[in-house]
């Protein structure tokens, strides 16, 4: 076999094996997400209410997508804030905090009126984010739990 052959097919091989992992590099996404983020105060135990400690949320991607009838792009959705519709489980995901990297609030962004606040928040303030989107998204559903603290936020 010549030099210039193998060198080829050596050079296809290498592609072909990067092509097929690629392929196979989604995001692995189990059932039950721990909401987490090392922008938020990793000290904090507590839930909303100081004195009681709380565990972290934990959010489950099956109920979502079989009780609520929910697809990936109702929650995930791209920098414009435009749905993923064609997203699907596996797919890379970047985490909210990705974008959304404020992690204390700052001054509000008047522009923007909360779905569950009676005021302005800063949406690119993580946890104001994560907030209005699961809180805003139960109660357009009409979902009397996840609209309160302690529906998410369980007491330890």
């Amino acid at each position: 076999m010549s030099k210039k052959l193998f060198t080829i097919l050596l050079a296809a091989g290498i592609a072909l094996i990067f092509t097929a992992s690629g392929i196979q590099a989604g995001t692995e996404v189990g059932d039950v997400v721990t909401m987490k983020s090392k922008l938020l105060d990793a000290k904090r135990k507590k839930g909303p209410d100081a004195k009681k400690p709380c565990k972290l949320v934990e959010f489950t991607h099956k109920k979502h997508i079989e009780e609520y009838k929910l697809s990936c792009g109702d929650c995930h959705h791209d920098k414009d804030g435009k749905p993923l519709a064609d997203l699907k489980m596996g797919n890379d995901v970047q985490k909210c905090e990705a974008c959304h990297t404020h992690a204390k609030a700052k001054k509000a962004d008047k522009t923007f009126q909360g779905k569950y606040k009676k005021k302005p928040v800063d949406i690119m303030h993580l946890e104001s984010a994560i907030h209005e989107n699961c809180i805003g998204c139960h109660k357009e559903k009409g979902l009397k739990v996840g609209t309160k603290c302690g529906d998410c936020h369980k007491k330890m």
